[in-house]
């Protein structure tokens, strides 16, 4: 399976190469002054429809980018939570004139980008299509097909996205934190779940059309390759059939911090690291006075790899590749947090690290190499975000949308060059909370739950924040030995002896991957006790084949080509040794061990673990495997690995089993890794003399 997950990160990633001069580490780079940055000019006016439109000329390249935005109060959607979402995907799938395959059409012959939302239209290409481009744009907007048959797929993709989202630790953080702190009626906390969308009707979306996509809300940005003239000739015509008419307006309290600090966690019985969430609520509007130092505060305490989360919890204490902590700005509340995955077994240690740094930046004032350092990195990310032209653009709606002073982007420099260590202790002492914050943890409960309880009672919820009972734990069950799973389980395949005399197997399966144009097509032989071949291809493309031949092995595709050795050479040879994988963990049962009976998913399981050969028995170096105490087939498999991207946790689920010649094998398989998930089916199998032997040549 890891084969595959590289593969995939060789297809979708792209290889970064960059060579550095050396630095002197030790000493930050002294800042100049702070400089008065050359932001490009825009031009802007409104439509009779109370359309406000902003215009940066950029003639350099023959592109236009046009962006029409919607200024609404958020909204409650209650027990149609999704219906905004939908409604705002809706609109792009088709007009009153042109089918969603149509319109698709039109847009891909000019190369041209367009997309909708629930609050923004974007379009952008060729400038020399800018007038057919605005004819899209409108029609999109003023006339959206509302179709039965495309609103029932996007509830669809939505349902199976949560469904998706049951075993994605990243999802259920999201959820377990904004519904804790906002709460679930608040519109920032509301969680969907498969019962919301099911209740959405199309005449929902149809009313949040008509109520919300109005001009007099509306902010209209154009980028590129037009006039001041020809924008407000073109705009004016586009839009002058678009009706103003009055929004409903919405009102929430301000969401406080809780009485005293809480801990809550969502169970993940199958997970091998704890994602952390720790922070609290904030009231931070646009423009305000704070923002500048708390930016500082925030890169020095977890904002990139040189803050200090990163240093304490992954160089100096080795629990995670990477510590953060981020803010947010917002009219109507926002949060300070940090996160990061940890080994279940350092959870609380790096839980008392997070506070530990937390209580430091809010007690002790940082030193100036640290200030100097932040205001230099600050200063230059602003700096290089000014050679996009859109960023003018941003920043006359930021202005118009917040009332902020005409200046205020003219002056962020100085505002960031002005901010003293006393103004960064300030920040942190009023935004971080050390006393009332939330710490919110997915992970193996029966792992973790017992060093939890150090920092307060913890509160129990499930994958959709929905408060839970505390889960039950792993247990051991009478008269039940590793080799009675692995017995049963051999059995339930077919027999063990079955499974050994089998010589050969020939399989053909498809694996759909998110985002790919097409399925990548894999082929896995063997024929014991010494041929392999494993090869994958995307339409005529081979992306990897690795062929072994009594006792020699070569590899092709898109990682280069040569000979196999080593410990992948010995893999291979392993491999061989039996059709079915599996059958070899008899021969090495010292790498196993038998944990209990616990529940995964509603079912009943036995967990083993087996030992890959790491290091210490590091749990980078395990994989737990999930038995199916009913039929005693195995159910799940979770391993963490590492990865170009970091260390991620891949769970493999066996959803469907076919039976050949009275065995069981493997027919369709659910793969996450991160925040991917793929489907791998098996489209044919062939056993024994059906496999030829010209298949290894």
């Amino acid at each position: 399976m890891k084969k595959y997950i590289f593969l995939f990160t060789l297809i979708f990633s792209t290889l970064q190469i960059s060579a550095q001069t050396f630095i002197d580490r030790t000493t930050a780079p002294v800042p100049g002054a702070a400089r008065t940055p050359e932001i490009a000019s825009y031009e802007s006016f409104t439509l009779k429809n109370g359309l406000k439109v902003f215009v940066v000329e950029n003639h350099k390249l023959p592109r236009i980018t046009m962006r029409l935005i919607l200024e609404r109060d958020p909204i409650v959607e209650g027990d149609k939570a999704g219906y905004v979402q939908i409604a705002g995907d809706l609109i792009g799938a088709g007009t009153k004139s042109k089918t969603k395959a149509e319109l698709d059409e039109a847009i891909d012959f000019m190369g041209a980008g367009f997309s909708t939302s629930s609050s923004s239209i974007t379009a952008n290409g060729l400038s020399k299509y800018t007038d057919k481009l605005l004819s899209i744009f409108s029609d999109v907007l003023l006339n959206p097909r509302f179709s039965e048959s495309e609103f029932s797929k996007l509830k669809g993709q939505m349902i199976s996205g949560i469904k998706s989202s049951e075993d994605n630790a990243d999802a259920m953080s999201q959820k377990l934190t904004q519904a804790s702190i906002y709460g679930l009626e608040h519109p920032y906390g509301e969680v969907l779940t498969e019962a919301t969308v099911n209740s959405i009707k199309l005449e929902d979306c149809k009313s949040y059309w008509e109520t919300y996509f109005r001009p007099n809300i509306g902010y209209m940005v154009i980028i590129g390759d037009i006039t001041l003239q020809d924008a407000k000739k073109k705009i004016s015509k586009t839009f002058k059939k678009w009706k103003k008419k009055p929004v409903p307006k919405a009102s929430y309290k301000k969401t406080t911090l809780p009485k005293s600090s809480r801990v809550l966690l969502v169970n993940k019985p199958s997970a091998v690291q704890s994602l952390i969430w720790i922070g609290n609520v904030i009231n931070l509007n646009p423009g305000h006075p704070d923002i500048e130092p708390l930016r500082i505060a925030n890169k020095i305490l977890g904002g990139g790899a040189s803050g200090r989360l990163f240093i304490n919890i992954r160089e100096d204490k080795g629990y995670t590749y990477g510590a953060y902590s981020n803010f947010g700005v917002d009219r109507l509340n926002s949060t300070f947090s940090a996160s990061a995955k940890v080994r279940n077994e350092v959870t609380d240690s790096a839980i008392v690290e997070f506070l530990n740094e937390y209580e430091k930046i809010t007690t002790e004032k940082v030193t100036e190499l640290e200030l100097k350092a932040a205001k230099s990195s600050l200063s230059g990310s602003f700096g290089r975000s000014l050679e996009s032209p859109s960023s003018a653009a941003s920043f006359a709606l930021n202005i118009a949308r917040y009332n902020l002073d005409s200046d205020y982007y003219n002056n962020y420099l100085n505002r960031i060059e002005n901010v003293t260590a006393k103004d960064v202790l300030r920040v942190a002492k009023k935004y971080i909370s050390t006393e009332k914050t939330t710490i919110a943890v997915v992970g193996k409960a029966q792992d973790i739950s017992s060093k939890l309880e150090a920092f307060g009672n913890i509160e129990y919820y499930d994958a959709f924040a929905q408060p839970t009972s505390e889960p039950e734990f792993l247990f051991t069950p009478e008269n039940t030995t590793l080799k009675d799973v692995l017995s049963n389980y051999y059995k339930a395949l077919g027999g063990l002896e079955k499974l050994k005399k089998l010589r050969a197997i020939y399989q053909e399966s498809s694996i759909e991957i998110p985002g790919a144009p097409q399925k990548l097509s894999v082929i896995r032989a063997k024929m014991v006790p010494n041929k392999v071949l494993e090869k994958q291809t995307m339409g005529s493309m081979t992306i990897n084949k690795t062929l072994y031949n009594n006792g020699k092995a070569e590899k092709g595709g898109m990682r280069g080509s040569g000979p196999v050795e080593g410990l992948e050479l010995q893999e291979l040879i392993n491999q061989a040794k039996y059709v079915v994988g599996k059958v070899g963990w008899m021969d090495r049962l010292e790498n196993f061990s038998f944990d209990g009976q616990t529940l995964i998913s509603g079912k009943e399981v036995y967990q083993i673990s087996e030992n890959l050969g790491g290091i210490g028995g590091d749990v980078e170096s395990k994989k737990i495997h999930y038995f199916d105490v009913a039929s005693g087939l195995i159910y799940q498999s979770i391993e963490n690995q590492e990865s170009p991207q970091g260390n991620i946790s891949i769970t493999s689920t066996v959803l469907e089993w076919e039976e050949i010649n009275g065995i069981k094998f493997e027919k369709i398989i659910e793969t996450s890794a991160g925040p991917q998930k793929f489907k791998i089916t098996v489209d044919s199998t062939l056993l024994d003399d059906d496999v030829k032997e010209s298949v290894f040549k």
